[in-house]
């Protein structure tokens, strides 16, 4: 996947108001994509970074019972959005098995659940010490973009 500057920085810049779990502010950050390219774009990369990290955080692809602990776990620390545990857990299973996401969700859902699940999968995974959830995300997007 080749990720386009503009369309990573504006994906950056909501994914920041995730993790400040500012739904307010991550509301408009998801109005200002210019067009439905920019957003398909967007959409596009939060999906294979919430692929990534879901792999990388269990070392493997996780089980239907991993995903679901997770899922809880996700819609515990994100309350302050319109997310439920059963959504999260409906859209990672989707984004693992690589089934379409609006099978079970409506297009407005999966795009608010890519954000908010990439987001706090960023930003609960443990790091270095001096490092953050966006300096993870420069090596997420280099393997991805290196992956094709």
């Amino acid at each position: 996947m080749n990720i386009d500057d503009r369309t990573e920085q504006r994906v950056r810049d909501t994914l920041h108001w995730v993790v400040k779990r500012d739904l307010n502010r991550f509301d408009a950050a998801l109005k200002s994509f210019p067009d439905e390219d920019a957003q398909k774009a967007a959409l596009a990369l939060v999906v294979a970074v919430s692929g990534f990290v879901l792999i990388d955080l269990h070392g493997a692809r996780p089980t239907p019972q991993q995903v679901d602990v997770l899922a809880e776990e996700i819609g515990r620390m994100e309350a302050w959005a319109p997310v439920s545990a059963d959504e999260v857990a409906t859209f990672m299973n989707a984004v693992l098995a690589g089934r379409s996401l609006t099978e079970r969700l409506t297009p407005d859902d999966v795009v608010v659940l890519a954000f908010v699940v990439a987001g706090s999968l960023l930003a609960a995974r443990p790091l270095p010490e001096g490092q953050w959830w966006f300096n993870y995300l420069d090596k997420v997007e280099a393997a991805i973009e290196a992956a094709g």
